[in-house]
């Protein structure tokens, strides 16, 4: 468990409340105690008196006995129970005229034995009630009761934040069927109720922004073709050939619409396997309609746990890049120990990488192949991946760079 997380600090709130309270109740029952242990050597210190006042010829003996008998006190004339009583342990000792009253305990009653001088006689309280303050602790049990229950229901309530950071953490990963809907009252459902109604708002609008797409590419698709047929009866002219390089361009623009819808649709899931560097060069190659022997390269055998088609994509844009923005022809590809550099002479970037992995945003050099989504898919397939991503030049040499493991 985190050292931040929630449930421990909570956790750690009641442990120490939980002491704090024991350490108090504590207290309370040894007042308590104390307390009621000292009203006993207050009615004792009394009876004690009787005792002195009859030593010292203060009051007649009839006059003892009397005292003793308004304080529920009898004489016990057993020798039976005088032994068994003194052979218990004290429950207390009161002092009453520089002598020393003991007090037992046995049989649910209270004796005193009175001092020797006086002439050791036992005296019984016939009411005496053991002292019992057991109700503190009913109380601290009842205390320890409901502060368990409170931690229970708190931990409870905030047992669904684990299940909500798992289904945050699966949308961040690209699902958009999640049911977090909750019918409870506390604020932690009206969070999960709120991001429901989001996600399902986002995937609707995610799903109109796929059909849409689909549909426009579809719907031009049919004019595009009839136009550029219709060119091939038409007689060769710089309208001709304006017509065809306007029809080249809605082609390509139709085409990487596509692309950029399949790849970045909702339900695109990278599927991994093992797949060696050369491979995955050659399909790239295929892709681009050129010969494998084109590229110049130092890629091995190694392999790498990658989606084929996805990663396919990556090396096909980022050689195209090298070809459309090189200024010396085709680009070379350099494979060092995590990382795979796709390098070509040309100029520095005016702006740093992060601009151009923007759709829609292209190089200063002008191009009419490219609608400035290259780099957006890369970037796009290798964030997929968890893959790093990188841009350097030196020496009129610029170098895109997968990392293979993230810095």
């Amino acid at each position: 468990m985190s050292k931040h997380s929630i449930i421990l600090k909570i956790s750690l709130f009641f442990v120490l409340a939980t002491i704090a309270m024991s350490v108090l109740f504590k207290m309370m029952y040894d007042y308590e105690f104390t307390s009621v242990k000292e009203n006993l050597r207050v009615h004792y210190h009394k009876i004690a008196k009787h005792v002195m006042f009859w030593h010292t010829g203060k009051d007649s003996f009839e006059l003892l006995l009397k005292n003793l008998k308004d304080e529920k006190i009898i004489v016990v004339e057993n020798p039976d129970i005088y032994n068994a009583v003194v052979r218990q342990k004290k429950f207390d000792t009161i002092s009453c005229g520089m002598q020393n009253f003991e007090l037992y305990e046995m049989g649910g009653s209270r004796y005193m034995l009175t001092p020797e001088i006086t002439g050791s006689f036992l005296l019984q309280d016939v009411i005496a009630k053991p002292i019992n303050i057991n109700y503190m602790w009913l109380l601290y049990g009842a205390f320890i009761i409901v502060l368990a229950a409170l931690f229970l229901s708190i931990a409870i309530s905030i047992y669904p934040l684990k299940h909500l950071q798992l289904q945050i953490k699966r949308f961040g990963e690209g699902e958009m069927d999640l049911e977090l809907a909750s019918s409870k009252k506390d604020e932690i459902a009206e969070v999960s109720n709120e991001f429901d109604r989001a996600v399902k708002k986002m995937s609707s609008m995610m799903s109109s922004r796929a059909i849409f797409l689909r549909n426009i590419t579809h719907e031009l698709k049919t004019p595009i073709a009839k136009g550029q047929l219709s060119l091939e009866f038409l007689q060769e002219s710089k309208t001709k050939e304006i017509l065809s390089n306007i029809f080249a361009r809605l082609t390509l623009l139709t085409r990487e619409f596509v692309q950029i819808e399949n790849i970045t649709a909702c339900d695109c899931q990278v599927k991994k396997g093992s797949y060696r560097l050369s491979d995955i060069l050659d399909n790239a190659v295929d892709l681009l309609f050129l010969e494998p022997s084109s590229i110049e390269h130092n890629l091995d055998n190694r392999k790498i746990e990658a989606d084929f088609e996805l990663i396919s994509i990556v090396f096909k844009n980022l050689i195209d890049n090298g070809i459309k923005y090189s200024s010396s022809g085709m680009p070379y590809i350099q494979k060092r120990e995590n990382e795979i550099s796709f390098c070509s002479r040309g100029d520095e970037l005016e702006y740093p990488l992060e601009h151009y992995i923007q759709p829609f945003v292209k190089c200063e050099i002008s191009t009419e192949d490219s609608f400035g989504l290259g780099l957006y898919i890369v970037y796009y397939i290798l964030d997929k991946h968890d893959f790093g991503f990188s841009y350097s030049h030196k020496d009129g040499i610029n170098c895109f760079t997968i990392h293979l493991q993230k810095h």
